[in-house]
């Protein structure tokens, strides 16, 4: 059975269950751990969501259908979740993870040129990386570097 079958099948056999229905008492109480119960699964679930990331991290071809096979959820609901958590698209919030893990690695010196820096986050085009990481944070990558004093 193919990853994407097993995926789509486990998403299946997850759309039935739902805490709200379990619970028959309306008190405070209880709504307020469901409530912490549904953080701590939004957490989970991006902590897993983050390791596919990071385990994909230099790979520019990542995208959705990789991420969800990975999750073992559909692209729909991989849509839908990360949009529910984190008010971005998949693709949007992947960019967004990789200029932040760029500049990580700038301040911290891990990689020490730009070029380095931008294939090890998975952007194929340099020109391309310093336009996205300028308009983030309103610095160019080797200002980061110098200010840094790793350049």
């Amino acid at each position: 059975m193919s990853l994407a079958i097993w995926a789509y099948f486990w998403h299946l056999c997850s759309i039935n269950y739902n805490p709200k229905k379990m619970v028959t008492q309306k008190s405070s109480t209880i709504n307020f751990s469901i409530n912490a119960v549904r953080m701590q699964g939004s957490e989970k679930w991006l902590n897993r969501l983050h390791a596919v990331i990071e385990r994909n991290l230099n790979d520019p071809s990542l995208n959705n259908e990789q991420i969800a096979v990975a999750l073992m959820v559909s692209e729909r609901h991989l849509f839908r979740k990360v949009k529910e958590l984190t008010n971005l698209p998949p693709q949007k919030y992947l960019s967004q993870y990789r200029l932040q893990r760029a500049i990580e690695y700038l301040r911290n010196g891990k990689f020490r040129t730009v070029k380095e820096t931008c294939f090890a986050v998975g952007f194929r085009h340099t020109s391309y990386f310093i336009s996205q990481f300028e308009k983030k944070f309103g610095l160019r990558p080797l200002q980061v570097l110098q200010e840094s004093g790793w350049r």
